[in-house]
C-alpha cells in the first residue's frame, strides 16, 4: 500500500520528491573569544577559576570565587588554591566588554562548587567548599550599575552544607538537587524568593541514585515548567565515581518526579557526561556544553586508591609516576555540543566547542550571545577566557518560496478588486447582498475558526501531548443543531445585522452597546494576538522579520477588506480553506510516507500519545468532562453570539441556505480535526526518529509545524503552506475588522446618530475598517515588544472573564421570559467578578472558564430580574417561546 502511494504520487507529483531544505542538524555554532579574566589584585597572571559564583546582573558579569592552581598543577607540586575575589564585566557605550578594575571586591569568605542561580535582584550564591569545609550559607550578589557596588544580602541558610549541586529557578521559587558524597544521600529543596519570611523546604528526592556534578535546568516539557537533573557522578567509600547518563525531570504542578531520556537499547544515545555546563534554548531544548566523559576518571581515581594502599615506596613512587603521566598528557574534556528535547526526549549531538570543553562552570546568555566562562579544561589546568556563542538554524527560505507567497498574496488582494465593484450599499458591504452560496458561506464560518493560531497550535499541542483535547473540537457538530434551532431564527427572521442588535430588541438599547463595545474590545485584542503569534513563528522558521510579517499581513488585508467587504473576506477565506487543508493533508501522507510503521506504533504506545479519553473526575485537568462542558459552551458563545461569526449566517439567501452554511461548517471539521491532531503525533514521531532535524532556536512550541514545512518540504510547496498560514492570519484580521466595522456603523452610529445617505454609511463603513485595521496592526507592532507567552495567557484571561458572561446574556433571551435588562447586565457584571475569584483562587482548568461565565451569568441574570427592573410584553415576544408560537 505504502509503495504505491509512493508510485502515485511520484508519478503525478515528482516535485514533491526533490530535496528541500532537509538534511544534516538543523543548527549550526558561531564561537569567539569575548574576553580573558583579569590577574587577581596582587597577582601577576590569571590562570582562571573553576567553580566560581557566575551570572548576569544588571547587565554585567560577575565571577566571584573559584579554585585554581596557581602554583602549577598537581604533577609538579603544586596545590590547589581557593578565592574570594569578584570580577565585574561591562558592556561600555563603544560596545566593548571592559573590567572594571577601579576598586577591588571580594566575598566574605575563600569559597568555590557552589551555585549560582541567577535573578533580576541578583545572583543567588548557594553552598560550596574551600578545600577543607562544605558550607550552607545562601546569599545575593548583586551588582549596583548607578553606585558601581558589589551588595551581599543574606537568604536562609540550606538545611544541609553541600558542594557540586545543581539547580535552577521556576516562578520565583529556587529548587536545588544534592547529594553528599561517601554516605549515598540524598536532598531536593525549594525556598520561595517571593516570600520574604520563607525558609528552604524539603521536596521529594529524584527516584534514581544520589550524584553530584550533574545539570540541573529548568524547561518546559511540553505542558508545565519543569525542573531537570541530568547526567553526574557520585563517589563512594567503595572505589571509583559512578557516571550517569540517565535524567530526571521535576514537576512542581504535581509534585512528582519521572525518568526522562532515552531508554537503554537498540539506538539509545547514552552519554556519560558530568560537571557539563547547559543552557536551556527555545522552547523545549536543553543544550550540554560539553563536560568530563569520566573515561580517565576512573583510571586517576583507581590510582590514587592504589597509592594509597600501596606500602612499598618504590611501587608507590612507580603509580605516582604514572598517574601524573596520564594527568599531563590529558586530551581534555569533550568537545562535543549535545541537545536534549524534552518532548522527544532525545539526546543529539549538534556540534562541537572550539576547543575542549570547560567543565565546573556555568553558561547563560547575554547581550543575545552565549556565554562561558573560565572553567576547567583538564584536571589542575583552567582558562580564563570567555567563550561566546551564536546559534542560528541552517534553512532558508528561497527565492521560488517568496515568489509564491508573493503571488499568493497578490491574489487576496485581487479578490478584494473584483469584489469592489458589488459594493454600493452598507448591505453589500456587510452581508454580501445575500449573494453568498451555502457552501461558501460554511467554508468561510470554518475557516474563520480556523485561524493561523489553530493551525498551528493544534498539531503543536498533539505533539507535544496527546489526544484529550479531541472531542473539544467535536463539540460543534453537537452545537450546530442547538444553534440553528434556536439561535438562527432570531437573527434571520428579525432581519438584523449584528448580533447585539436582538439584545435591544430583547432587553434594551444600554445591554445592547455593552454587549458591542465588550465585542469590540476583545476583537481588537484578537487581531493584535491573530497577528502577532503566527508572525513570531513565521519569523523563527523563515527568518523573516516578526515587523515586517505584522505590516505585510496588516496592510494587505485593510487594503482588500476596505475594497470588497465580506464578499472578499467569505471568498479568500475559501481559498484559504482549500489551501490550509490541502496543505495539511499533503504534509500527512509525506510524514507516513517517511515514517515505518513499526515506529509509528512504538512511539504512539510507548509514549500514550493516542490517548484520547480521561474519565478522572477532576476540574483542574482536560478530562473527557472539562472538554465537553467547555468545548460545548465555548461553541453556544462563538456561534450564538460572536458577531464575527453570526455575520456568516447574514449572507446567504435565506434563513434554511444559513442553516445548510453552519452544518457544513460544523462537520468540517471532523476532517480537519482528524487531520491536524494525526500531524502532530506524527510529527512527535518523525522527531523522535530524526532528533537532529529538531530546531532548538524554536521560541515557541506552535512553530514546530511551520518548521517542519520549511525544513523538510520541497522549495514552491513550502511557499505555498507559508503563504496560507499568512493567509490564514489574515482571514482572522480581516474578519475582525469587517465585522468590528458592522458593530460600529449598525450599533453605534446608524442607532444613535443617524444618517440618510446610504452611501454616506457605506463610505463610513470603509473608513472604519481602514481605522480598525490599523488600529489592530498597530497593536500587533507594540505587542512584539511584550512577552508572548503572558500576553497570550492575559488575553485567554480577559475572553474567559467576560466572553462567557456575554454569551450568558444571550441565552437568557432567549430562553427566559422573565429575565430584564436591569438583571442582563448584572449578570453580566457578576459573572466576570465571579470568573475573577475562579481564576484567583482555584485551580479550575480554562475550559472551563466558558462554562462557568455563562453558568454564573444566568443564574445572576435570573434571579436579579426576579427582584428589580421589569419586563414588557414587547420585549417577551423575542423569546423562543414566543418565536416558536408564530
Amino acid at each position: 500500500m505504502k509503495q504505491a502511494l509512493l508510485y502515485i504520487l511520484f508519478a503525478t507529483f515528482p516535485f514533491l520528491f526533490v530535496s528541500g531544505n532537509n538534511g544534516g542538524p538543523a543548527i549550526h555554532f558561531e564561537w569567539k573569544g569575548l574576553a580573558a579574566l583579569p590577574p587577581a589584585n596582587g597577582a601577576v597572571e590569571q590562570p582562571g577559576l573553576a567553580g566560581a559564583f557566575m551570572g548576569i546582573h544588571n547587565n554585567a558579569l560577575i565571577i566571584a570565587g573559584g579554585a585554581n592552581f596557581p602554583f602549577g598543577p598537581a604533577w609538579e607540586g603544586g596545590s590547589k588554591v581557593f578565592h574570594k575575589d569578584i570580577y565585574i564585566l561591562q558592556k561600555n557605550g563603544k560596545g566593548e566588554y571592559t573590567w572594571f578594575s577601579s576598586k577591588p571586591f571580594s566575598l566574605p569568605r575563600k569559597v568555590a562548587y557552589g551555585l549560582t542561580v541567577s535573578t533580576e535582584k541578583g545572583l543567588v550564591c548557594i553552598g560550596g567548599m574551600d578545600g577543607e569545609t562544605t558550607f550552607d550559607e545562601v546569599f545575593y550578589l548583586k551588582w549596583d550599575s548607578g553606585l558601581q557596588e558589589i551588595e551581599i544580602e543574606n537568604l536562609p541558610s540550606l538545611p544541609v552544607p553541600v558542594a557540586n549541586m545543581a539547580g535552577a529557578l521556576i516562578g520565583g521559587k529556587i529548587y536545588v538537587a544534592a547529594s553528599s558524597e561517601n554516605d549515598n544521600s540524598k536532598y531536593f529543596w525549594q525556598l520561595d524568593l517571593s516570600n520574604p519570611a520563607a525558609n528552604w523546604e524539603t521536596l521529594p528526592v529524584w527516584p534514581g541514585p544520589a550524584r553530584t556534578h550533574a545539570v540541573g535546568i529548568a524547561q518546559n516539557d511540553g505542558e508545565t515548567d519543569c525542573f531537570y537533573l541530568l547526567k553526574g557522578r557520585y563517589k563512594d567509600k567503595k572505589g571509583p565515581s559512578k557516571l550517569y547518563a540517565d535524567g530526571y525531570s521535576y514537576n512542581p504542578v504535581k509534585n512528582e518526579w519521572a525518568a526522562v531520556g532515552e531508554k537503554k537499547g537498540a539506538g539509545a544515545r547514552q552519554v556519560f557526561l558530568s560537571a557539563g555546563t547547559a543552557l536551556p534554548i527555545g522552547a523545549n531544548h536543553i543544550i550540554l556544553f560539553g563536560g568530563a566523559e569520566g573515561k580517565l576518571l576512573n583510571v586517576l581515581e583507581q590510582f590514587a586508591i592504589d597509592i594509597e594502599a600501596e606500602a612499598d615506596e618504590i611501587k608507590r613512587a612507580s603509580l605516582e609516576a604514572k598517574r601524573d603521566s596520564i594527568l599531563k598528557n590529558h586530551p581534555g574534556f569533550s568537545r562535543e555540543i549535545w541537545s536534549f528535547h524534552t518532548i522527544t526526549q532525545t539526546w543529539v549531538k549538534v556540534g562541537e566547542l572550539p576547543e575542549g570543553s570547560q567543565v565546573t562552570t556555568s553558561a547563560f546568555w547575554w547581550d543575545g550571545q552565549i556565554v562561558i566562562p573560565s572553567g576547567e579544561i583538564s584536571p589542575c589546568i583552567r582558562t580564563p577566557n570567555i567563550l561566546a556563542g551564536a546559534m542560528t538554524d541552517n534553512v532558508t527560505f528561497g527565492a521560488l518560496n517568496y515568489i509564491v507567497l508573493l503571488v499568493y498574496l497578490l491574489l487576496l488582494v485581487g479578490l478584494g478588486v473584483v469584489f469592489s465593484k458589488n459594493q454600493h450599499t452598507t448591505d453589500d458591504f456587510f452581508k454580501g447582498g445575500n449573494r453568498i452560496p451555502w457552501w461558501a458561506a460554511g467554508l468561510s464560518i470554518f475557516g474563520t475558526q480556523l485561524s493561523a493560531i489553530t493551525f498551528m497550535a493544534i498539531p503543536a499541542k498533539t505533539f507535544a501531548t496527546n489526544w484529550l483535547y479531541f472531542f473539544l473540537m467535536m463539540t460543534i457538530i453537537l452545537v450546530a443543531p442547538f444553534i440553528i434551532r434556536y439561535f438562527l431564527p432570531f437573527y434571520r427572521r428579525f432581519n438584523l445585522t449584528t448580533a447585539y442588535e436582538y439584545l435591544e430588541l430583547r432587553f434594551n438599547l444600554l445591554t445592547r452597546l455593552i454587549g458591542s463595545s465588550m465585542y469590540l474590545f476583545l476583537q481588537l485584542g484578537r487581531m493584535g494576538i491573530v497577528l502577532l503569534l503566527p508572525s513570531v513563528a513565521l519569523s523563527v522558521v523563515t527568518g523573516i522579520d516578526v515587523h515586517i510579517c505584522i505590516l505585510t499581513m496588516g496592510v494587505l488585508s485593510i487594503l482588500y477588506t476596505v475594497l470588497g467587504g465580506i464578499e472578499a473576506v467569505i471568498w479568500t477565506d475559501v481559498v484559504q480553506v482549500a489551501v490550509l487543508l490541502g496543505g495539511a493533508l499533503l504534509s500527512l501522507v509525506l510524514l507516513l510516507i517517511n515514517l515505518d510503521g513499526a515506529d509509528i506504533v512504538n512511539y504512539v504506545s510507548q509514549f500514550d500519545k493516542a490517548r484520547i479519553f480521561d474519565f478522572t473526575l477532576d476540574f483542574s485537568t482536560p478530562t473527557l468532562w472539562v472538554v465537553l462542558l467547555g468545548g460545548f459552551t465555548t461553541n453556544i458563545i462563538q456561534y450564538g453570539s460572536d458577531q464575527t461569526v453570526i455575520q456568516r449566517y447574514l449572507t446567504t439567501k435565506d434563513e434554511k441556505s444559513a442553516a445548510r452554511g453552519i452544518t457544513t461548517g460544523a462537520w468540517l471539521t471532523l476532517p480537519a480535526t482528524l487531520i491536524f491532531f494525526s500531524l502532530g503525533t506524527l510529527l512527535f514521531v518523525y522527531y523522535k526518529v530524526n532528533p537532529a532535524m529538531l530546531n532548538p532556536t524554536l521560541q515557541t512550541a506552535d512553530a514546530i509545524f511551520p518548521w517542519y514545512i520549511v525544513s523538510s518540504l520541497p522549495d514552491g510547496v513550502v511557499g505555498l503552506l507559508i503563504a496560507a498560514i499568512f493567509a490564514a492570519s489574515m482571514s482572522s484580521l480581516d474578519s475582525s475588522m469587517n465585522s468590528a466595522s458592522t458593530v460600529v456603523t449598525t450599533d453605534f452610529i446608524r442607532r444613535l446618530r443617524p444618517i440618510k445617505s446610504e452611501k454616506t454609511y457605506l463610505n463610513l463603513a470603509r473608513l472604519i475598517t481602514l481605522a480598525i485595521g490599523v488600529i489592530g496592526t498597530g497593536l500587533a507592532l507594540l505587542m512584539a515588544t511584550w512577552g508572548i507567552s503572558s500576553l497570550w495567557d492575559q488575553f485567554n484571561m480577559i475572553v474567559g472573564l467576560f466572553a462567557g458572561g456575554l454569551g450568558g446574556i444571550f441565552v437568557l433571551g432567549i430562553f427566559s421570559k422573565r429575565t430584564n435588562g436591569t438583571g442582563a447586565i448584572a449578570g453580566l457584571i457578576i459573572s466576570g467578578l465571579v470568573q475573577y475569584f475562579i481564576k484567583e483562587f482555584t485551580d479550575i482548568h480554562l475550559l472551563l472558564y466558558a462554562f462557568t461565565g455563562m453558568s454564573t451569568s444566568i443564574v445572576a441574570g435570573y434571579l436579579v430580574s426576579l427582584f428589580f427592573g421589569k419586563n414588557d410584553d414587547e420585549n417577551k415576544q423575542y423569546t423562543f417561546y414566543s418565536l416558536k408560537n408564530k
